[in-house]
């Protein structure tokens, strides 16, 4: 019943009708509680989360994800504990708030390293070194960066490549530093290209621009 409520659900949040879609998953949520389903209760409260989050409503999905976030901590999910983290830091940066948005991505990055999830870890560093140079400190954001380009080497993250390789060849380029920049903008042409990435004119632009 639970997972048919959630079908129903999936079916109005694609067709933007997000206050149908909230009501199915509320009506899961009851199912998950009744039944003891607590794993199940932290997904669910994650889709309530994204869901309201689609709608606009920020502060009822930072509600739904701090509920998620004490289930799973309660029954020991680190990696869904670290993904909730990610999804509050997204959620509170749309709100504006980017000291909290900060925060969770730092606790999210702390248990990607202790749990060895180093995929995971690509995004939460990229999005804190965007964070970090918003609030001027330009040595942490370069930090973040270049941690989120080895480890995409590392685990041959093409689609991670190309993300971080072009806002950083980007903003060593702003920095007067093409020597570095450029590379890494070349690169990410290169692999833009054979992914088809829509953000690969762009990589162009900028090379245009500083060659």
């Amino acid at each position: 019943m639970a997972d048919a409520q959630t079908t129903l659900a999936r079916y109005y949040d694609k067709r933007g009708d997000y206050g149908k879609a909230l009501a199915y998953l509320e009506k899961s949520l009851a199912i998950r509680r009744e039944i003891g389903d607590r794993a199940g209760e932290g997904t669910t409260l994650n889709n309530l989360a994204t869901t309201a989050y689609a709608g606009g409503d920020y502060g009822k999905a930072l509600a739904y994800l701090e509920k998620s976030l004490a289930i799973q901590r309660e029954i020991g999910d680190r990696a869904g504990e670290g993904t909730t983290l990610n999804n509050l830091a997204t959620t509170a940066y749309a709100g504006g708030d980017y000291g909290k948005a900060l925060e969770y991505l730092e606790k999210s990055l702390a248990i990607q390293r202790e749990i060895g999830d180093r995929a995971g870890m690509i995004p939460t560093l990229h999005n804190m070194a965007h964070i970090y140079l918003q609030n001027q400190q330009l040595q942490a954001s370069l930090q973040a960066f270049g941690e989120a380009l080895q480890l995409c080497h590392e685990t041959n993250n093409a689609e991670g490549f190309f993300n971080v390789s072009l806002n950083l060849g980007n903003l060593l380029c702003q920095l007067d530093q093409k020597e570095q920049g450029l590379p890494l903008l070349e690169q990410a042409l290169a692999v833009g290209q054979q992914l088809g990435h829509p953000q690969t004119s762009q990589v162009e632009a900028l090379l245009r621009q500083f060659q």
